[in-house]
């Protein structure tokens, strides 16, 4: 569903979600489903359900160590491909998934771990027929699982299934997905964001001049956390370097903007709105920004792997031990078996 954001409802929400909710649009800026989780490793006798005593969570065991599901709620925060004036048709788009990150939220902890995704893994992504019906699966960048539906609620949950799979059965809770027009507004809304540009971005954009510090302003920003084509790496590598510094640059102007102006955060919600698709109600959104007020917020984690050319596009290979001690570290907790 679109966010319809009521002036009436918002104006009464804390000035500290208010900076949350704002940072959280700001990160969508940029851009295996099994029906056990056991994948991860050898589990317990096949067809069984273990759980240890005193605990009734389902176990997995690696190594001869049990692990079980830590209590997380996670938000998958999408960055899309898409313009003004693109319209999908049928159950086909091509806008695709450029930027996500999925952020593990522990409530009982009061911390958030943010993990950054890489656009071209590859990975299983189920594919929709003609009247939005599965259809069968493919492997390809994990960005194409946008591409298939609408564009709107059933292209993102197609991306949260994509993510699903990738993540060996982790449940992804919401999502959250924002489209390419709301980069240049949002970057404005903060007065630019400044950076020290990391590439040489000659014959993209001359202003950007690499080992200089850069106010980014309008498209400008777009530019920056979006090019790869053209430069010296033009793998997806460098430029999710390029996302995440902006992030922080970005964080940093959205709280100072929200602090210095009560009405702030409202006013850019109600212009980035039509921008926005999500699974999440207001209610809910702000039930996450008075818990995230006062999480410690972890440093962004990615997933490790290999880059190479694929018969057309740049094909990231995940490195499956890495991923699935990144699962067990954010996801999971050691038990007594």
């Amino acid at each position: 569903m679109k966010l319809h954001l009521d002036v009436r409802v918002l104006k009464g929400i804390a000035l500290a979600l208010a900076v949350v909710l704002v940072v959280l649009v700001g990160l969508l800026c940029l851009k295996r489903w099994d029906e056990s989780r056991g994948q991860l490793a050898e589990s317990g006798t096949a067809g069984e359900s273990p759980t240890v005593s005193g605990d009734s969570r389902e176990v997995t065991y690696v190594n001869g160590q049990a692990y079980a599901l830590r209590d997380l709620e996670t938000v998958l925060l999408l960055g899309v491909d898409k313009f003004e004036g693109e319209t999908p048709e049928g159950y086909l788009n091509n806008q695709q998934a450029d930027f996500l990150l999925l952020l593990a939220l522990d409530e009982a902890g009061e911390a958030c771990t943010p993990i950054q995704l890489n656009r071209d893994t590859m990975t299983e992504i189920q594919i929709l027929g003609v009247n939005g019906e599965p259809a069968g699966t493919m492997t390809g960048q994990l960005a194409l699982a946008h591409t298939y539906g609408s564009g709107e609620e059933d292209s993102c949950e197609n991306t949260v299934l994509a993510v699903e799979n990738l993540f060996y059965g982790v449940k992804v809770d919401h999502y959250v997905s924002m489209t390419m027009d709301g980069v240049a507004l949002l970057n404005d809304l903060v007065g630019g964001v400044t950076v020290e540009v990391l590439d040489d971005f000659s014959g993209i954009d001359d202003s950007l001049v690499q080992g200089e510090a850069v106010t980014l302003k309008g498209q400008q920003a777009l530019t920056y956390v979006r090019s790869r084509g053209g430069l010296e790496d033009s793998s997806n590598l460098h430029r999710m370097e390029r996302q995440r510094q902006y992030l922080s640059a970005l964080q940093g102007q959205l709280s100072s903007k929200a602090q210095l102006d009560e009405g702030f955060t409202l006013e850019a919600l109600l212009q980035l709105n039509e921008y926005l698709v999500s699974d999440c109600t207001v209610e809910q959104l702000s039930a996450l920004g008075d818990n995230l007020a006062h999480y410690e917020i972890g440093d962004i984690l990615t997933t490790q792997g290999q880059a190479q050319v694929g018969e057309e596009f740049i094909e990231f290979t995940v490195d499956e031990t890495a991923l699935q001690q990144l699962v067990l570290d954010v996801f999971y907790e050691p038990v007594e078996g």
